[in-house]
């Protein structure tokens, strides 16, 4: 019983709110600063208006990140003329929240966001870019959200797997016999519902675009799971297996090839 709470314990820190506070003078953009309402408390974002017909990007950062990861993306949005809305997830940068949940609070986020730039940017199509749990909050909970074009970056096909990965990189086969154990801990002292974070049983349930980033040599999302991703997803998709990256920015890992490759997509895309 100690040894549970112990490990409860342990999990509540690591997955403890990550807050930080941000400034839209850190964009240099013309970006607004905005909240939103969620079923997980308040949401905090930047805003940068975009020229009319040009579409919508949503961005979404990984896990233990904020919007301030995503200022090279907004740049890059900003300059080809979409509007773009960076947001902090619950428990991250100056969004409420008590515990990070891995995608379980968070797909309510998305979706909170997706129905802002409905009434802030009406009329306009809508894209979101997904960071790894961003790209996880963007397909699971009662339905994929529900924009126009889906880019997943770095994303984890199963919270097992996940879980898994991660562990065996640290402690060896060992790390897959305490997946299971990490898991039910990781539920108890975050409250999240882990039986619905596989964004590979959501993602044939999106009816858009995709595009499927990932690394060649991404430790925690093997280049096979995001072949399998790909898979899942209906057509109209493509995969771009990025040669050396890790689990790390990929926009910075290769800029002008990200660049190229993300423009031809929202250009096809939000068109």
């Amino acid at each position: 019983m100690i040894g549970k709470a112990l490990g409860v314990a342990a999990f509540r820190l690591a997955f403890t709110a990550r807050r930080r506070r941000l400034n839209p003078a850190q964009t240099a953009l013309p970006a607004q600063s905005v909240t939103l309402t969620s079923p997980s408390g308040t949401i905090a974002g930047w805003f940068v208006p975009g020229v009319g017909g040009r579409g919508a990007v949503l961005l979404l950062h990984g896990v233990t990140d904020n919007r301030l990861k995503m200022i090279e993306r907004m740049r890059f949005l900003h300059r080809r003329r979409h509007a773009v809305l960076a947001i902090d997830f619950q428990a991250h940068g100056m969004s409420e929240g008590r515990y990070i949940t891995l995608g379980d609070r968070e797909s309510d986020d998305a979706r909170a966001a997706v129905a802002w730039l409905r009434e802030n940017a009406p009329g306009e199509k809508i894209a979101a870019i997904g960071i790894s749990l961003g790209g996880a909050a963007a397909l699971v909970g009662a339905e994929p959200l529900a924009v126009d074009a889906l880019a997943l970056e770095s994303v984890y096909p199963d919270l097992y797997r996940a879980t898994r990965n991660r562990l065996r990189a640290f402690l060896g086969p060992l790390g897959e016999t305490l997946t299971p154990l990490a898991i039910a801990l990781g539920a108890q002292a975050t409250g999240a519902d882990v039986d619905k974070l596989a964004p590979v049983e959501a993602i044939s349930r999106f009816r858009g675009p995709v595009f499927i980033l990932s690394g060649t040599r991404d430790p925690w999302t093997p280049i096979e799971e995001a072949r399998e991703l790909h898979a899942r997803a209906t057509a109209p998709k493509r995969l771009w297996e990025v040669a050396g990256a890790r689990h790390e920015d990929l926009c910075r890992y290769a800029p002008d090839e990200y660049r190229r490759r993300m423009g031809a997509f929202l250009d096809e895309s939000l068109a």
